[in-house]
This record gives structure tokens, C-alpha cells and sequence, in this order.
């Protein structure tokens, strides 16, 4: 099982920018944890849904596909409008079996 973690206007563009890999713009932090008792390889993309759409986020970095033992956690970063994640409800990430593990991108009320 993965407990996912959406950060939006994370710091960490700075640092990437100046650390490493040249990458600009990474407005867009995700962590996803392992939360279940096996490792799981997870697919460096994800799914952002909502009643009306979906799209498809596969420029995700670190790219490729990334192990993850139990109680370990990655983060993922990438580039994305503000007012386009407002639209959506979920985020999706699948793991090497295709396992769905969503998690809601706003808390309950």
C-alpha cells in the first residue's frame, strides 16, 4: 500500500536547480511512502483524476521505474500549473503489478 503526499509550490525547485540535473521549474513535490510489508517497484508516473477527466503525469523525476522497500519513501517531482491540479480530485500512481493506490488530493471536511 502507498500513502501519497502532494506538495504544491515545494522549496525543493531551488535546490534541484542548484545541486543537480538542471532542472528548472519543479513546482510540483510528491512523496509516496510504502506503507504495506513487501517492496514495491513503483512506475514514475500518475494519474490525476476527477469526475469529468483525467490526465496523465509522465514526466515525473527521477524517471523509470523505483524501488521502494517497506517504510521507505521517494519523492517525485515535476512541472504543473497550480489552477490544473485544483481541477482534480485524486492522484494515482500504479506499481510494477499494476496495482491501483490512489489517495485524495484534499482532505475529507
Amino acid at each position: 500500500m502507498l500513502q501519497i503526499r502532494v506538495i504544491m509550490n515545494s522549496t525543493i525547485e531551488e535546490v534541484l536547480d542548484f545541486k543537480c540535473c538542471n532542472l528548472r521549474e519543479q513546482n510540483l513535490e510528491i512523496h509516496v511512502t510504502n506503507t504495506g510489508p513487501e517492496t514495491l517497484q513503483v512506475k514514475s508516473g500518475c494519474d490525476l483524476e476527477s469526475e469529468a477527466e483525467s490526465l496523465r503525469l509522465d514526466y515525473l523525476y527521477p524517471p523509470g521505474l523505483q524501488t521502494l522497500p517497506p517504510g521507505e519513501t521517494i519523492a517525485f517531482y515535476c512541472t504543473l500549473d497550480e489552477q490544473v491540479l485544483a481541477r482534480f480530485q485524486r492522484i494515482v500512481f500504479y506499481d510494477s503489478r499494476g496495482r491501483r493506490h490512489a489517495s485524495d488530493l484534499r482532505p475529507a471536511p
